[in-house]
């Protein structure tokens, strides 16, 4: 039977107490820290494969933000941190380019017919990937780390603070806004809303999963996947790391320091349980739930029984984003702009580029064609191919 994805984040202290100190205590989990363990040296490659790249293109900085490419049908969108946005084609050239007016601060959310970003000043600005014209502009008010969600007929923004609004697709009007009660402690990150099955689901401090109705923003019901534990505010942080990840009636999500879980869609009965614990999320293939523990170790967990098949520790402190399976391989970014390919097979690693000279924190993006896109924050935008 099978079993049954997020991204490197810094941690805000929210209300209650927990002041400056308390925030400065967390550092060693800021991907954008200088501070923090050595990462480990470049392994050596052996058996190696290619990982082609099709073609760069340069944007502005993204500075410490996690600006994510939207594949659409004929290319990407992709947003610089100075605020355009542009189409870039199959064959790597600029169709367009639309300048918001403002640094862009989340993006790009996109269905392939409209695409979407938060401003710094919190305006969520709805673009026609048609032509680049921008269709509405909204006060949102808020700030997001999290790329829009577009689909359903909405256009969803995640706020820093967990809230979620709904604009209309089509004229960017308020349809709903939904927030639930939150523990004193969470993560400032981006984790990123899925779609699918008339649902929209969506990870919340406390170890949460909600599946919200799109017509009424209400849950249609929530799946505890890690329940807080512990004395400290600190040790009770069981905030959903990533996106969930969706195969047919199960459901699987990472809790933060505690544990991935996976459940049965129909019954809600939680069908596999693993103890690792990650701070980026997971993703999978037919037999393995591909992940990356506290220390940048990437681990496969078999399926059927929830062990680990095979554990890679070579690129232990590099901050690891996201694993994202391509293919044969998963792939990692990390804070030095390299994406390794790790087989799935036995957890070697088979090729390794640089994306630029900025850091990587947003997994890399399926493309239609059966490419990946990739965007590290020195704003370069890279399209590869799959490995052979």
């Amino acid at each position: 039977m099978k079993r049954f994805a997020l991204l490197r984040r810094w941690v805000v202290c929210a209300a209650l107490g927990v002041g400056v100190s308390g925030c400065a205590s967390l550092d060693a989990l800021n991907p954008f820290a200088a501070s923090g363990p050595k990462p480990a040296p470049l392994p050596e490659l052996r058996d190696t494969r290619s990982l082609p790249v099709r073609y760069t293109v340069h944007l502005s900085e993204g500075g410490q933000r996690y600006l994510t490419p939207a594949p659409v049908a004929d290319g990407v969108v992709a947003a610089g941190g100075k605020g355009e946005v542009v189409w870039i084609g199959a064959d790597g050239k600029e169709q367009w380019r639309t300048e918001v007016g403002a640094p862009i601060l989340a993006g790009v959310g996109s269905d392939a017919r409209l695409a979407a970003v938060v401003t710094e000043q919190g305006e969520v600005v709805a673009i026609n990937v048609s032509d680049g014209s921008i269709r509405w502009r909204q006060a949102a008010a808020l700030p997001a780390v999290t790329p829009p969600l577009v689909g359903e007929g909405l256009v969803v923004v995640r706020a820093a603070d967990h809230r979620l609004l709904a604009f209309d697709a089509f004229d960017g009007k308020p349809r709903w806004r939904y927030e639930r009660p939150l523990p004193p402690l969470s993560l400032r990150q981006s984790a990123p809303l899925v779609a699918a099955g008339g649902a929209i689901f969506v990870g919340y401090p406390g170890g949460i999963v909600a599946a919200l109705d799109p017509n009424r923003g209400q849950p249609f019901f929530e799946l505890t996947v890690a329940p807080p534990k512990g004395t400290t505010e600190i040790e009770r942080l069981t905030d959903i790391v990533g996106a969930v990840v969706l195969d047919s009636q199960e459901l699987c999500a990472a809790a933060y320091q505690s544990r991935i879980a996976c459940f049965d869609l129909k019954t809600g009965r939680e069908v596999l349980t693993s103890a690792i614990a990650t701070r980026v999320g997971i993703d999978r293939d037919v037999r393995s739930l591909i992940t990356v523990d506290e220390v940048d170790r990437i681990v496969a967990i078999d399926l059927f029984n929830g062990q680990p098949r095979w554990q890679n520790d070579s690129l232990v402190y590099r901050q690891l984003t996201r694993p994202m399976v391509f293919g044969d391989v998963a792939l990692v970014g990390d804070a030095q702009g390299y994406l390794h390919a790790v087989d799935l097979s036995d957890g070697q690693l088979r090729a390794r580029t640089r994306i630029g000279s900025g850091a990587i924190v947003v997994a890399p993006q399926r493309v239609a064609d059966g490419a990946v896109v990739v965007q590290n924050q020195d704003g370069t935008v890279a399209v590869l191919e799959r490995t052979r």
